[in-house]
Formats: structure tokens, sequence, C-alpha cells
């Protein structure tokens, strides 16, 4: 809501990505900031613009957006975050290559045009079975470092729209997931 001069940051990295068989749907909540009126301008049809009253809840976002896809695999990318120009390549190829969910360290950055990246967000490898390590160690996965097979969120009828879930709904989803598949990867590098 009201992000314009983030999402731009955020698009314009997926923009610089490697892998170009990408699509973007922005989920917007009805801002009022020229939101509309910058997707509208972007002359691509790979990008596609819904609009939400999300009443609060991020997982009816999310859902949206998965909704709507086409590709085989999702990636989230919050209007705040930006990827490495890497990411989704790294990514494509662990899912190739049998992981069914990737996720790594992602840079806290205060200011965009910070150079040095100090301090992250840390994930952690998962050990087998997944589900009782997250149910017995908590969070372990930065929701803008996923990337995960479509099907999945699908199977699991996406993210809970539980108000009681809020800032939650992630963690839900993975820990259902998780009953689902043991293919989770933890990508060793910052992206």
């Amino acid at each position: 809501f009201n992000r314009v001069k983030e999402l731009k940051r955020a698009i314009s990295s997926i923009y610089s990505q490697t892998f170009s068989d990408w699509e973007v749907i922005v989920i917007d909540n009805n801002s009022n900031d020229g939101t509309y009126e910058y997707i509208k301008n972007i002359d691509n049809n790979k990008i596609r613009f819904f609009s939400i009253q999300n009443d609060g809840v991020i997982a009816s976002s999310r859902n949206l957006g998965i909704n709507n896809a086409q590709g085989k695999y999702i990636a989230f990318l919050d209007s705040d975050d930006w990827w490495d120009p890497k990411k989704l390549e790294i990514s494509i190829k662990y899912l190739i290559n049998g992981a069914s969910i990737v996720y790594h360290d992602l840079y806290r950055v205060k200011k965009s045009e910070q150079i040095f990246h100090f301090r992250k967000s840390k994930t952690r490898n998962l050990s087998k079975p997944v589900f009782d390590d997250l149910l017995a160690n908590g969070w372990a996965l930065n929701n803008s470092s996923v990337v995960i097979l479509r099907s999945l969120l699908e199977q699991i009828d996406g993210l809970s729209i539980n108000k009681n879930l809020v800032g939650a709904e992630d963690y839900d989803a993975w820990l259902k997931i998780s009953q689902l598949t043991e293919d989770f990867v933890r990508i060793p590098k910052t992206l």
C-alpha cells in the first residue's frame, strides 16, 4: 500500500535478473500514490496488475498472485525488498535438480543507497523430518527469498487467510508443505 518508490526498486531488480523467463504479478492494496499509473506505463506484457482490499491480511494478496500465476514456480518479492541479479537463475537450478522449495539468507538494509551490507537475516538448514524441525525450532525461511513449486501452494489451498495467523501465515504454509515434501533446500548464498 502506497509503496510506489519501493516497488520501482523491486521491479528493477527483476529486470536485472540473468534468468529472463519470468512474469511479475503486482498485487496492490488500493494505493493512491501512483502505483497503478506506474505499472500501467510499463510497456511489458510480462507484468500484470491486480488490486485488492486485503483488510490487513497479506495472505489474501499473495493468494491472488498465486492464483493468477502462469509459471511452474512462485517467487515472493515484497515491495521493500530486491533481488541479486542471479537470484532466479540460481534458485531455478536448484529446483530443476530436485528441490521443491528453496530459500536463502537476505541482507538487512536500512537505506536503499547503502553500499556495504554487513547484517543478514539468516536462515538455517532444515533437518529431516522437516515438519518436526520447523515445529521444534521455529521459523527458518525468509519470505522474499523463497522460490517454490506452484503446485505445492495449490495443494495447500494457498496461504491461510485466518486473521489469527497474520504475520505467521508463511510459517503455517511451510509447516503444511513439509507434510507434502522433504525437499526444502537452503541455498548457501545471500541473494
